[in-house]
């Protein structure tokens, strides 16, 4: 009985071990599956940010292409109009020396309006009036010999204002792409840092599965043990039972010998007419009781 009451100890002793371990096993566990759950959503954060990060930089990539394209086109133009301007400075320089009069033709046609116009205004005299339209004749003499200039000075004036607008859109288109480039710049190198983050969390997080499928794998097995355990109890328990009940069994048929023994003695008594005392009767009354329920 000591031996199996030392037995049940040390079982008891075993489950408390046990269950201090699957305790401390289970902390463990949860702690590394909340910061594998964590690490999870840092990953999804992250991701989110990487995929927003693209497509800013694919944004900013198709700006920069078109205002590279842009800015290119004004650019060639500004070239084109340049050349254009050279050959009607050529051609302008060619028919002025080719003229009779070698100022400029708009301010020639203005002073002959201005002159005619005084004529209708003015009351000239009569010889006053004849030298104004002599020297009108001369001056009208002249603008014909540069009267095609007039209309190459008209042009040359178009194709500067033309050139002047196509560098302030090609300043303009140049200045987006700066801006735009800088952008980009600043766009890839947050992509690029988001990606080294999310390699490190992805290691972190395999990390942290790991050690959470570890310590389920012991938390399994120290719960595989303690049931065990229980099972070692039970059976000392119940073997435990057992031998109080042999015992017990025992005991009785030890009480019942004796009982047996002295109701002889008393039935001597009761033969060789002999008085009996009350423990004679009380003998022969459990005897009888012993039978009854045997």
């Amino acid at each position: 009985m000591a031996e199996d009451t030392l037995k049940k100890d040390e079982i008891k002793t075993g489950i408390n071990e046990l269950r201090n371990k699957l305790n401390e096993l289970n902390e463990k566990k949860e702690e590394w599956f909340k910061k594998k759950e964590d690490l999870k959503a840092q990953i999804a954060e992250t991701i989110s940010k990487i995929k927003s990060a693209k497509g800013q930089n694919d944004v900013l990539s198709k700006d920069i292409s078109e205002f590279k394209a842009k800015r290119d086109e004004f650019n060639s133009q500004v070239k084109e109009l340049i050349a254009k301007i050279k050959d009607l400075n050529k051609k302008k320089d060619e028919m002025l020396a080719k003229a009779k009069f070698q100022g400029n033709p708009v301010e020639l046609k203005s002073r002959i309006e201005r002159m005619e116009q005084s004529l209708e205004t003015q009351a000239y005299s009569f010889d006053k009036e004849k030298k104004i339209m002599k020297e009108i004749n001369t001056l009208r003499k002249q603008y014909e010999s540069v009267k095609g200039v007039d209309s190459v000075v008209k042009e040359i004036n178009e194709v500067s204002r033309q050139i002047t607008e196509a560098k302030k859109k090609g300043d303009e288109f140049h200045n987006k792409l700066r801006e735009n480039t800088g952008a980009n710049k600043d766009s890839y190198e947050s992509f690029m840092q988001l990606s080294k983050d999310i390699g490190k969390l992805k290691k972190t997080q395999e990390e942290a599965f790991n050690n959470f499928i570890k310590f389920k794998q012991e938390y399994a097995e120290v719960s595989r043990q303690l049931k065990e355990k229980f099972g070692e109890m039970k059976g000392a328990e119940a073997a435990e039972g057992n031998e109080r009940k042999n015992k017990q069994r025992e005991r009785k048929n030890e009480m019942s010998r004796q009982l047996h023994e002295k109701a002889k003695g008393v039935e001597e008594k009761l033969k060789n007419k002999k008085v009996l005392t009350t423990e004679d009767i009380i003998t022969l009354q459990g005897e009888y009781e012993d039978t009854e329920n045997f």
